[in-house]
């Protein structure tokens, strides 16, 4: 039941989320600062009696959809937020796209598209009838301007995305460009070096170093948003159009963003709210709507009163301390994904469910915090109690940070669900000493013993705990509850540990200056393939993740570490490596997790969408991403 989590590349949409590790912070890092949240007092003309024009219950076109945000909006730039990017599916659109959130993925900006016979070359057919918000056609050369902006400005967060562990474009490096300390880095791409060509106007072509075959869904995320060249001179042989800030943020005349969604950005007060209008040139189906208002709400217990009275229409996801499953009846199932009504105080509301491509976590800084911390910290979590009793068996235990159907499979007949459970179970399949015997902290338990031991083995003690500050996301009830409960139990294992709380996009900036030592993060796959959350944790990169795991001064396992990396540059890297291999690598990266303890997994969620009976909208897919073309009101 996620209230916030990210997508890495992108938050997917306002107030909910999703996740798994981003690279280094550009410059001009957005604003932290939220405002006191609005009033809860019911809206004026919701009590139904304005029906002089319209039946009750007809869908009507036109009206004002209400939103919510969990925190304040930072930028509109898709390529530097991280945590901020409410109503990004109404104001952006990539080449490709994941309809209602389904996948695969589908042409957008894209009509179609053509793969060379060695897997490395994609070219794509644009569509001739799209424009931006401000008036230009969107042409190759937009493309090409967009995804060099994502691999080499100074501002993209997000550049693992694009020249990183997986779908990598080749392009060329320059170590005078890297710092000094990397011996890695995501920085030292040559200027205008990105193998992709506006071929013509309408046609664009992209190279990749070596072949990756979830490279439509990667694309497909927010943050390979088209823009108009020349925007922003953040990258060489442009000057820009438009200041930074003047175009993404609100500074001078700001925003005078355009991008190529359904829907333009109207107003916006980054503290306060986000107004969208529909775009009346927009390429596919015209919005119903009229527009969107995205209200900042912090607050979870808040978002759910102004939902309750009428001062929002969709709510996406609930507090956990507030959600009750006996309320819940289910009317209609298409697979994973359900679809029914909600009591909600005595009134009814609609009610969507499917289980996300998710895993809620602990984020450890190794900087910070010594192994046997962090073992004792696995020691004292029981993922089953957390699931039951925190999230009301709408989440699963999680185990890995891979969730367990995206998990990978090696024996045919043995479903990536099933190998998951024995994995943990069991250690079937295992491949480090340490995991033979599946979990090493204990399945469906809490282990205080171990834990205190483990501790007081590293010179630690009642008279002499060690002392350190957890970090959890402003107004969401489950991570509080989690870190609450573990309070107790680590007191006993001679940790003493604070809890103090921050909006979401403060923790994911402190999170990349590395400024926390523990906190909870929700992370959603922007593909189902493991190696979208692994590519963070086999050790490669340590000064553009979270964890720091590997970097020097962490508390690391040097052999650990370079046996992960090898089971990754030999067995997933290599262009000719077979399923089974990569499946064995994908598993000793869980493996060297579980003995490095650099992020414990919680949960897997399910989203939950509320929305009121006058809002007709459907549930989204897995992917989560949906543009509210189709969506109607009835009041």
């Amino acid at each position: 039941m996620p209230e916030e989590s990210t997508r890495r590349s992108f938050l997917a949409a306002a107030g909910t989320g999703v996740a798994a590790a981003l690279a280094g912070c550009g410059g001009n890092a957005p604003d932290q600062t939220a405002t006191e949240s609005p009033t809860d007092e019911p809206m004026a003309g919701s009590d139904d009696t304005d029906t002089d024009t319209e039946e009750e219950g007809t869908p009507q076109s036109g009206g004002t959809l209400q939103m919510m945000a969990t925190g304040a909006i930072q930028t509109l730039d898709p390529i530097n937020a991280k945590g901020s990017g409410a109503g990004y599916n109404q104001y952006n659109q990539q080449l490709m796209m994941f309809p209602d959130g389904e996948y695969p993925p589908e042409p957008a900006l894209a009509t179609d598209y053509e793969l060379s016979d060695d897997g490395l070359t994609y070219t794509f057919t644009l569509r001739e009838d799209a424009t931006f918000h401000n008036g230009d056609d969107v042409t190759a050369q937009d493309v090409v301007y967009s995804f060099r902006r994502l691999a080499e400005s100074d501002n993209s967060r997000n550049k693992d995305d694009i020249v990183g562990e997986t779908m990598t474009i080749d392009h060329e490096k320059d170590a005078s460009l890297a710092s000094p300390e990397d011996e890695e880095t995501l920085e030292d791409v040559v200027p205008e070096s990105l193998a992709v060509e506006a071929v013509d106007d309408y046609t664009f072509e992209m190279t990749l170093r070596s072949a990756f075959s979830w490279s439509l869904f990667q694309i497909s995320g927010g943050t390979f948003a088209i823009l108009p060249e020349g925007s922003v001179g953040d990258i060489e042989g442009y000057d820009g159009e438009y200041s930074y800030n003047e175009f993404f943020s609100t500074s001078g005349d700001g925003p005078t963003f355009a991008g190529a969604g359904a829907f333009e950005v109207d107003s916006w007060s980054k503290g306060d709210a986000i107004t969208l209008s529909a775009f009346d040139d927009y390429y596919g189906t015209q919005p119903s709507i009229d527009e969107i208002v995205f209200t900042v709400v912090p607050d979870g217990n808040t978002r759910l009163n102004r939902f309750e009275n009428g001062n929002a229409d969709i709510l996406e996801g609930m507090p956990t301390a507030s959600f009750t499953p006996g309320n819940v009846n289910i009317e209609e199932q298409d697979g994973a994904k359900q679809v029914g009504t909600y009591d909600l105080g005595g009134q009814t509301v609609n009610y969507g469910q499917i289980p996300a491509l998710t895993t809620e976590y602990l984020v450890f800084n190794t900087l910070e915090v010594p192994l046997p911390v962090r073992q004792a910290f696995a020691y004292a979590l029981n993922q089953h109690e957390v699931a039951e009793n925190v999230y009301k068996g709408t989440a699963t235990p999680a185990y890995h940070i891979v969730p367990p159907a995206a998990y990978p499979t090696f024996e045919e007949g043995v479903t990536p669900s099933e190998t998951y459970t024995r994995h943990a179970e069991d250690g079937y399949q295992s491949n480090l000493e340490g995991a033979a015997d599946g979990y090493p902290y204990g399945y469906a338990e809490t282990d205080l013993e171990s834990a205190k031991q483990v501790m007081e083995d590293a010179g630690y003690s009642s008279d002499e705990p060690f002392e350190i500050t957890a970090t959890t996301i402003s107004g969401n009830s489950g991570y509080q509850r989690v870190f609450t409960r573990l309070q107790s139990k680590l007191r006993q294992a001679h940790i003493e540990m604070d809890i103090t709380e921050a909006q979401f996009g403060t923790i994911i900036s402190q999170a990349i200056s590395g400024e926390m030592e523990v906190f909870a993060l929700g992370d959603g796959m922007e593909y189902p393939g493991p190696e979208n959350f692994l590519r963070f944790l086999f050790g490669g990169n340590p000064s553009t993740q979270f964890t720091r795991w590997g970097a020097e001064g962490s508390y690391f396992d040097e052999e650990l570490r370079q046996t992960t990396i090898d089971a990754w540059e030999q067995n997933y890297a290599p262009s000719d490596s077979t399923p089974e291999e990569e499946a064995e690598a994908f598993q000793t990266v869980e493996e060297g997790n579980w003995l490095s303890v650099q992020e414990l997994p919680i949960v897997n969620p399910a989203s939950q969408r509320f929305w009121h009976q006058d809002v007709d909208v459907e549930m989204y897919g897995v992917m989560e991403n949906q543009t509210f073309t189709d969506l109607t009101l009835s009041r």
